[in-house]
């Protein structure tokens, strides 16, 4: 694979969308620009030139709803994450750096830090640690079906909800946009070195403009705003629960999947699953044949329903949540020679299942 430097790539790219739009920029234009503004950093991070980012070896991450992104390493083998950002409001120089300011203030042991920024006329980015272990999406559906799959717990999967639960509490309780994430989805939940969870593309309904907003981001695919065309930080709540349905039935969301990628719609396929009573096919048969926490599955899949509702205002807030994650018991049986392991889950039905658990018959209400 050829790699270019991240300069290279910018500048190819600036080729393509000008050829697509029939538009030159003159040179003494490009350059009066670069000349005029420099790469910000935040306050506390370990700063770099600008011109040894743009030197620096890129490799291509993927195409964003907002832009590409790019992986840029340093010849002393530090990396960095550079978003460039296309599809935005009509903002000032002011106004795109008080917005940016703004998501770099917060700050959360979960939440992918800010480290820098560039604005000039023709082009601007944001600057990200880079996570190491990827993105949630790979990780959950990565390599199934084939011998390089590693599974992925249900002990891991419980930590990724508590981790997101707080992230997202953070940004309700200390960021006053209306809809404080707005594009909640697995690929966008990152693990760095340590597996450590890491949400990224917060805050971004306060730079994009609000026709690609709606096009793009999870939340405007909600039941309200299908209704009302309306969104609110209950929005995300709707949003948290695919995602903890996706963490339990290992199956991709059709809101939120990758281009390349065939997904369900797992809220109303859930809900079907239980109102018809075959709630044993929703979990993941890599978890709930391989853990002792079957009810405490059963327990999530209860709040991931309620998040689901169509109504926003029956939709549990994000405290809520984080609070009865935190009492969701994770009993994690490494043998399979476990007697919790000899039941074969595939005998279950759902009257037994409701016998079993009476979580299951409240689940059934949801459904209705």
């Amino acid at each position: 694979m050829r790699r270019l430097n991240l300069n290279q790539k910018i500048e190819d790219q600036k080729d393509e969308q000008m050829v697509d739009k029939g538009k030159r920029v003159a040179d003494s234009e490009e350059h009066q620009d670069k000349d005029k503004v420099q790469l910000t950093f935040m306050e506390g991070v370990a700063s770099f030139e600008l011109n040894d980012l743009l030197k620096a070896s890129a490799e291509g991450l993927g195409k964003g709803n907002f832009g590409n992104s790019y992986r840029a390493t340093f010849d002393d083998g530090r990396a960095v994450v550079v978003k460039r950002l296309r599809d935005l409001k009509p903002l000032s120089g002011d106004e795109f750096v008080k917005q940016v300011r703004g998501i770099a203030e917060l700050d959360h042991p979960n939440l992918l830090p800010l480290l820098a920024y560039y604005y000039s006329k023709n082009e601007k980015f944001l600057v990200f640690k880079f996570a190491v272990n990827g993105n949630l999406y790979n990780r959950l559906h990565g390599g199934k079906g084939t011998r390089n799959r590693i599974p992925f717990p249900w002990s891991s999967r419980l930590a990724v909800a508590r981790a997101v639960a707080k992230s997202l509490e953070y940004l309700h309780l200390n960021y006053h946009i209306p809809v404080p994430h707005a594009n909640l989805k697995s690929t966008n939940i990152l693990l760095d070195e340590n597996d450590t969870v890491l949400l990224s593309d917060y805050g971004l309904t306060s730079i994009v403009a609000p026709p690609i907003a709606v096009q793009r981001m999870v939340s405007f695919k909600s039941p309200e705003f299908q209704m009302s065309k309306r969104v609110s930080k209950k929005s995300d709540i709707w949003c948290f629960g695919a995602l903890l349905l996706e963490l339990l039935t290992g199956k991709v969301c059709v809101h939120s999947a990758p281009p390349e990628a065939n997904g369900i719609d797992l809220c109303s396929w859930v809900h079907r699953a239980v109102r018809e009573e075959w709630t044993a096919e929703i979990f993941d048969p890599e978890v709930s044949s391989r853990t002792g926490a079957y009810n405490a599955m059963v327990g999530v899949l209860q709040m991931a329903m309620r998040c689901c509702d169509k109504l926003p205002e029956k939709r549990p807030n994000i405290s809520e949540l984080v609070r009865e994650l935190e009492n969701v018991k994770s009993v994690i049986i490494d043998s399979e020679d476990d007697e919790d392991l000899s039941m074969d889950r595939s005998s279950y039905t759902d009257e037994s299942l409701s016998e079993k658990s009476i979580i299951i018959g409240d689940a059934r209400k949801f459904a209705n």
